[in-house]
């Protein structure tokens, strides 16, 4: 039985840190938005300073950098920041959400207590880009030179690239506090050409001393992990907005359709007319607002998407396929070929997630006002030339993808990698030997690979004559041309070993571990290598040694065998577009490098929007991972990426508070509180019940709820957050939007993992000074 929560807005404000309740600084328009709310908020500041830590002098100088309302709440968000001289202290925010009758409902305070300022401007802007580059370990190729003249006390400017950034480099004075000091800085952001880095980064202006920085780009890499591949059936429940909602504007994609996730769920499907109204009125491939699509392959207003094979940052040539006058994106896929051969299939779908993605979030107020991803943003407010640029197949590298999210009006930037299978091929060994059957086997990142077929043989362990015979560290003797070599892993590079051994006539190397365990991939250049090799495990290598004489066959699996493309899976798209909404989220579209912080919880924010909006009613509590399809797993219900499938059941997934402070930056502090969210998400489901359909605004539908909730909670934290400040924030969402009818169902979802009432995250710059407490809010309590 649900309690009712006594507590109220007062709540609230307590467990922001203030003291005082709720107050009404300014009348209610006609619109049902106060009247000025940016004064609002600067006058609440200015009477709530002491409560706030602050001092008159703190706050003498406030600029607001964002405001706006969400339609669903009418809550209006003001972004603030401080100051000295006109100039920004960064990082220094401030966040106040106010209702519709002017009350402030939620504080989120990193407004500090200011020093004396220090510094001068001994530095121009192309000398301080150039110093920044030179500390982040980029050599310029050219010459950096102002593009625009300084405008302002802060000197804002645009500087050209130097050849260490795809854009212009912005630049523009601030003070930084650096251990107690308030120092005055060149800012710069950098996107570095392969997409790796985005670097918003802080100079001293005086000595040109790295002060500090932030890498926008958000990673995922994952090292190469398997099981074996079992599809499941499809479902029934393919979640599609109502037909009134849709776009009329005629296209189709051959997909897997929401709420499919990827292959693991079933066949594509050929999706038509996707877009909806509200969010994309004119479909997916129009950028002026005019009747008709302007481009007919996968571009438009939300998102390009191509390929980026050689990872230059720009499209490959014709990369991004054409549907025709028709809008028909139909493209073939045979999954037992390399995915290079399916390019159109997976850039078709890599589009289609994005703007779905888009649309549904959307309705949950990531609009164009908050700073979404959009071309043109049809008269609405915010800034627009920010569509995502979709970088399909990236040749950057393996087992990974990226989200980088610039200020709002820069365009991000998604890439997306092909996946490759641990121990992708297999070494059979045929009888008579004591050796016969087959043995998993790592591959190389040098020569060929192995083709299904493979290479036969009889295989005969090297001598080199040296020391460790077996090594293959020297040339080897006697070694019988046509064979198939064996070898031992250890004291020489395995190019070395391969090379040796196709000089002395071999048609293939097989190396064998000198360590316990799985073998990894085998490292290493050499483009003079032409004959595949493999690795097997340390007991493989054993067994198949005393087992010779021998012959055999290494192979590639033909299931495992063949990579995998990321963007095929939707958990991951939408993982990394989850971090594209958190950072134009958190502190408002114009603030950058808010989730820099030790116990940020970005990665859990995106693991838990990418198994929500993939959510089904067939789902339950016990197990969802994120991106199962990429790590060869048998199911959507699979672990996943993380130490554990997310689950309520604490036999599976254990983690509480503490564990962040043990568990890796970023990826496993966002676990943790994705843990939690999926808590949350239960809770509501069992007081609420499953919507299927998930673009719908909250009426009904705990999952529409949750996701509601999650990301109105976003806007409502401060810059920087921890998870004290982040369970708080979706607490007074739901007082905005419930008049906090879910406060108890919310409190124990946290409670459950460690965030109790009495939680402590000390700072949010520390994941290591928390404290966890189980208990509930008093009001809940039985």
């Amino acid at each position: 039985m649900r309690k009712p929560f006594r507590g109220g807005r007062a709540v609230v404000i307590l467990l922001a840190a203030l003291l005082a309740l709720p107050m009404a600084f300014g009348n209610s328009s006609a619109l049902g938005a106060p009247d000025d709310p940016n004064q609002i908020a600067v006058d609440y500041v200015r009477a709530h300073a002491a409560e706030l830590g602050l001092t008159p002098d703190d706050i003498a100088e406030i600029r607001v950098t964002d405001s706006y309302q969400s339609d669903h709440n009418r809550v209006t968000h003001v972004y603030l920041r401080q100051q000295r001289g006109g100039i920004d202290v960064a990082q220094a925010n401030m966040s106040l959400n106010i209702d519709r009758e002017g009350n402030v409902l939620f504080v989120g305070n990193r407004f500090v207590n200011l020093p004396p300022p220090s510094g001068t401007v001994a530095l121009t802007a192309p000398e301080a880009a150039v110093d920044a580059a030179d500390e982040l370990g980029l050599e310029t190729t050219k010459d950096i030179r102002v593009l625009e003249s300084p405008r302002g006390v802060q000197r804002k400017t645009e500087v050209s690239s130097g050849g260490v950034s795809t854009r212009t480099i912005p630049a523009k004075l601030v003070y930084q506090l650096v251990d107690g000091d308030l120092r005055l800085a060149w800012n710069v952001s950098i996107e570095e050409v392969d997409g790796d880095h985005y670097w918003d980064a802080s100079v001293d202006a005086e000595t040109g001393e790295l002060l500090a920085k932030v890498d926008l780009v958000d990673h995922d890499d994952v090292q190469a992990t398997g099981a074996v591949i079992a599809p499941a059936g499809r479902a029934a429940d393919a979640t599609i907005p109502d037909a009134a909602a849709r776009n009329p504007n005629k296209a189709s994609y051959r997909v897997f359709e929401l709420p499919f996730e990827s292959p693991l769920d079933g066949a594509r499907t050929l999706v038509k007319d996707p877009a909806t109204k509200s969010a994309s009125p004119f479909g997916w491939h129009d950028i002026d607002g005019d009747k008709g699509a302007e481009y007919t392959v996968t571009r438009g207003n939300n998102v390009h998407a191509y390929t980026d094979h050689d990872n230059d940052g720009v499209p490959d040539p014709g990369s991004d396929p054409d549907g025709g006058p028709e809008l028909e994106f139909d493209f073939p896929i045979d999954f037992t070929q390399h995915p290079h051969t399916y390019s159109d299939a997976a850039v078709t779908n890599l589009f289609y997630w994005n703007n779905i993605i888009h649309d549904v979030f959307y309705e949950y107020g990531f609009t164009e006002e908050a700073g979404n991803f959009q071309v043109n943003n049809y008269g609405n407010d915010g800034l627009g030339g920010d569509d995502v640029r979709g970088e399909a197949q990236d040749g950057g590298g393996l087992n990974n993808a990226n989200f980088s999210t610039p200020v709002d009006g820069l365009r991000p930037r998604m890439q997306m990698y092909l996946w490759q299978f641990a121990r992708p091929n297999v070494v059979t060994i045929d009888p008579p030997s004591s050796a016969a059957g087959t043995y998993e086997a790592s591959g190389a990142a040098f020569g060929p690979e192995f083709s299904t077929e493979g290479v036969s043989g009889d295989i005969v362990l090297v001598d080199d004559g040296v020391g460790t015979t077996t090594d293959a560290c020297e040339p080897l003797v006697g070694f019988p041309s046509g064979s198939i070599a064996l070898l031992d892993r250890g004291i020489c590079n395995f190019t070395v070993k391969v090379k040796n051994a196709q000089d002395a006539g071999a048609t293939a190397a097989l190396v064998a571990n000198n360590i316990a365990g799985n073998p990894g991939a085998m490292g290493g250049a050499d483009p003079t290598i032409t004959i595949p090799s493999a690795m097997v495990s340390l007991d493989a290598g054993n067994t198949i040694k005393a087992g010779l004489p021998a012959t055999g066959n290494i192979a590639r699996d033909p299931e495992v065998g063949v990579m995998r493309d990321g963007d095929l899976d939707a958990g991951i798209i939408t993982h990394e577009y989850g971090h594209g909404i958190s950072n134009r989220l958190t502190a408002g579209p114009s603030t950058v490098g808010c989730l820099g912080n030790q116990e940020q919880m970005g990665e859990g924010w995106s693991d838990y929007l990418a198994v929500a909006l993939t959510g089904r009613s067939t789902d339950d509590r016990e197990s969802r991972g994120v991106g199962n399809y990429a790590l060869f797993n048998e199911s959507r219900n699979s672990q996943g990426i993380r130490p554990t499938a997310y689950s309520t059941n604490t036999s599976i997934n254990p983690s509480t508070y503490d564990d962040v402070k043990t568990l890796a930056v970023p990826h496993g502090v966002g676990y943790v509180w994705a843990t939690m969210l999926w808590e949350m998400h239960w809770n509501l489901i069992d007081e609420h019940g499953f919507k299927n359909d998930v673009y719908k605004r909250w009426t009904t539908g705990g999952n529409n709820l949750a996701i509601q909730l999650v990301t109105d909670g976003m806007k409502f934290q401060p810059c920087r957050p921890g998870f004290v400040d982040g369970r708080d924030a979706i607490l007074a969402a739901d007082q905005a939007l419930t008049d906090g009818d879910n406060q108890c169902l919310i409190w124990s979802a946290f409670a459950k993992r460690g965030l109790g009432f009495s939680a402590d995250q000390g700072s949010s710059e520390s994941r290591s000074d928390g404290t966890e407490a189980f208990d509930t809010h008093p009001d809940c309590a039985p």
